[in-house]
Order: structure tokens, then sequence, then C-alpha cells
């Protein structure tokens, strides 16, 4: 069976340990997702199911993509 592959349609950042990183995201109705198990809640930018971890999206960087989905 295939999987359906979701479209991203935003760009954002990322801030880890490591130091900023830009991402392509998508959006859903509570989170802002990165992948099949990297999400960020919209109303904070915290990584959903590892609250105490220090990965954080800033969400004013968020910004549609040029041509992408609506």
């Amino acid at each position: 069976m295939a999987l359906k592959k979701k479209i991203k349609t935003h760009t954002g950042t990322i801030i880890t340990k490591d130091g900023e990183k830009t991402v392509q995201l998508r959006e859903t109705p509570t989170t802002w997702c990165v992948g099949r198990t990297e999400t960020y809640r919209k109303e904070d930018g915290r990584r959903s199911g590892a609250p105490l971890t220090s990965r954080r999206l800033i969400l004013s960087s968020i910004k549609p993509i040029e041509g992408g989905a609506q």
C-alpha cells in the first residue's frame, strides 16, 4: 500500500541545541508538522510529546512557500 505524501506548505525556523535550522512545515488544526514524528504546537511553538526539550519552533518565522499549495 502506497503512502500518501503530505505536501509541505510553509517554512520556519527551529531552535536546536546546535543552533537554528530552517525546515519545511505543513499545517494541521493544532500543530505545525515537520515530519511524521516531529510536530510543534501552534500556541507556543513547543515540541508536541516532548515539552521539556529545548527544541522550539519560532512562530514568527513561519512563511508560506512561494507557489506552494494553499
